[in-house]
């Protein structure tokens, strides 16, 4: 239950599971620990995405333990945008955030992004590449990254540095707008909705964060090649989209806050 203070935003915070047995209570057990200090009302929930490995367990048991914690799962993996899409249209909120499982860049720059938005932007994302950001990640993943990066923000003029950061927010009338457009389940879905938020003329507010990726120490060239082939299609399909006017380029469709 959100905490009650009409005067304040109502916060709903997920975080997106796939296959995180190993970590998914540590981190959840950060966020409990941290978001009280956001001085918000918020929400803290769980999309699970046909996890294979127990996660699903470790979640029922996180649900006894704190039972105002919100989850959704699914039988089969369907995708990340189709997971946080699935949820975030089941509950009624002012602002919606996401970070990745792993919190790789601290519940500090979850309260950034969240801020942002509550100071007037419709979406607010986390940048790994923007100057100022501090960055810890396998080196040939961080360079297909930026290339990747520099030709979305080319290819689509959205003037964004970082579209997969795994840490972002959203006004709720943002997402008014945006889910109904989103077609993307997979991890391209995050390049989608920020492309999406650009043609119809969001104030998108990028922030630098300080990102350590603990996955893994180096670079799995098969999940490389794999993101790498999904990211392209994903490309394809939206310059697609964008060539047939699907959603064409306006100055600003959100009013401005009375």
């Amino acid at each position: 239950m959100f905490m009650s203070n009409p005067d304040l935003p109502q916060v709903l915070v997920t975080v997106p599971v796939y296959n995180e047995r190993l970590r998914i209570a540590a981190t959840m057990s950060s966020l409990w620990r941290s978001l009280p200090d956001l001085g918000i009302p918020y929400r803290l929930s769980i999309a699970e995405d046909g996890s294979t490995d127990g996660t699903p367990g470790i979640i029922r048991g996180l649900e006894r333990e704190n039972p105002e914690l919100l989850t959704v799962s699914d039988a089969e993996r369907r995708g990340r945008g189709y997971a946080l899409r699935h949820l975030w249209k089941s509950v009624q909120a002012d602002i919606y955030a996401f970070t990745d499982a792993d919190l790789p860049a601290g519940a500090n720059a979850l309260a950034q992004v969240i801020q942002a938005v509550r100071d007037g932007a419709d979406v607010a994302t986390g940048s790994r590449y923007k100057a100022g950001a501090h960055l810890n990640r396998p080196p040939i993943r961080s360079s297909v990254s930026r290339v990747y990066n520099w030709m979305v923000r080319n290819t689509f003029h959205d003037g964004v540095f970082d579209h997969q950061c795994g840490v972002k927010a959203f006004s709720r009338a943002a997402l008014e707008v945006l889910l109904p457009q989103c077609e993307e389940d997979s991890w391209f879905w995050d390049t989608e909705i920020m492309v999406l938020a650009k043609r119809a003329g969001m104030q998108i507010s990028e922030i630098p964060v300080s990102w350590s990726e603990l996955r893994h120490d180096r670079t799995h060239f098969r999940r490389l090649a794999s993101d790498v082939v999904l990211h392209g299609a994903g490309y394809v399909r939206l310059v697609g989209r964008v060539a047939r006017n699907e959603f064409p380029l306006v100055p600003r469709a959100l009013p401005d806050p009375a």
